[in-house]
């Protein structure tokens, strides 16, 4: 809408500096009204009364064309063409489930275009063949400038949109790190590239210690910080090329390309002091909420044939790592056999 009324008035100041260049003054008026009732909508428009201006905006618009037609222009500059703007605004100024108001805004330029079309005047006295040469090409440079326009502002529109949903689809609305289903569609990827190019990669489950008491203590919005703050560790801590992802709960999932199990064991052993030295202070206690970390780690085998099976020894781990004791990281007793 806003891109609209920049369009009418560039037109109608255009448009009234040629008929004061002319010298025909009080003519150029009706240019300058133009202008103004374009500026009154755009003024609306960032003020937020979008309604109004979306009204006044067709109106507005089909009266300054018309006039310009009748009075300057003729029917023979195809000065009316302009109103194929509105079809234009009705794609990007209304959503799309306002089919009813685009579809009557559709028939209201056509009206007003074939009104123009068959009752105006083919010449007037303002317009020589070559004013309205000039007209012609400038009406017809001005709509392909605003259809572009439009046509842009819709494509950044659905590409904002293709983005929203993909992150909605792929993040975890809370920790801000991959949903289960996002860091699962990637497992699938680093083991089949691990198998393709005889490559090692390690799965490692990390679960939060007595996180339901931390719910129950503090409430769940507690819980929630805990889990943000403790994501972001993990989430600084990872190398490029890992992944991590939400499981489920207070499980987190951490996939580790061409890695081998020692390695994937110190690194985990890092994480697990880094989230052990958390304090996150809640208000009103004295002492903060200090977390702790289980941690099941498993590698890629010879005879590994799904992701899953990786996953299943990784969360056996994890079982061993609690009860063991819990805050500390287990491999997969398969592996050290």
């Amino acid at each position: 809408m806003n891109i609209t009324y920049l369009l009418a008035i560039v037109v109608s100041f255009i448009s009234g500096l040629i008929f004061v260049w002319q010298g025909w003054f009080s003519e150029s008026l009706v240019h300058w009204i133009g202008m103004c009732a374009s500026l009154v909508g755009f003024t609306l428009s960032i003020k937020g009364h979008s309604r109004s201006a979306r009204m006044l905006l067709p109106f507005a618009y089909a009266l300054y064309v018309s006039f310009c037609t009748f009075l300057f222009y003729g029917s023979q500059s195809h000065f009316q063409w302009l109103l194929i703007v509105l079809a234009a605004y009705s794609v990007a100024g209304y959503r799309v489930s306002s089919g009813k108001e685009q579809v009557l805004l559709c028939c209201f330029a056509l009206l007003v275009f074939a009104f123009n079309q068959l009752f105006a005047p083919i010449s007037t006295q303002y317009s020589s063949k070559d004013f309205q040469l000039f007209v012609t090409l400038a009406t017809f440079i001005v709509a392909m400038m605003f259809v572009v326009l439009i046509a842009g502002v819709v494509v950044n529109k659905l590409r904002k949109l293709n983005e929203h949903l993909r992150y909605q689809a792929e993040v975890d609305e809370l920790t801000r790190v991959s949903n289960r289903r996002k860091v699962l569609a990637e497992a699938v990827n680093v083991f089949a590239d691990a198998v393709m190019s005889n490559q090692r990669c390690c799965f490692a489950i990390l679960d939060l210690d007595h996180f339901k008491q931390i719910n129950d203590r503090y409430g769940h919005d507690v819980g929630d910080r805990v889990l943000q703050r403790c994501a972001q560790v993990m989430q600084n801590s990872i190398r490029r090329g890992d992944w991590l992802g939400r499981y489920g709960g207070e499980e987190f999932v951490l996939i580790m390309p061409n890695t081998r199990l020692r390695e994937a064991y110190d690194i985990m052993e890092s994480l697990r002091i880094q989230i052990s030295d958390l304090n996150i202070f809640v208000e009103g206690q004295d002492q903060p909420i200090v977390v702790t970390t289980s941690i099941g780690v498993a590698e890629i085998k010879d005879d590994t044939l799904r992701y899953e099976q990786i996953l299943a020894r990784a969360d056996a781990a994890l079982y061993l790592a609690k009860d063991n004791g819990r805050n500390r990281v287990e491999l997969d007793m398969s592996e050290l056999e």
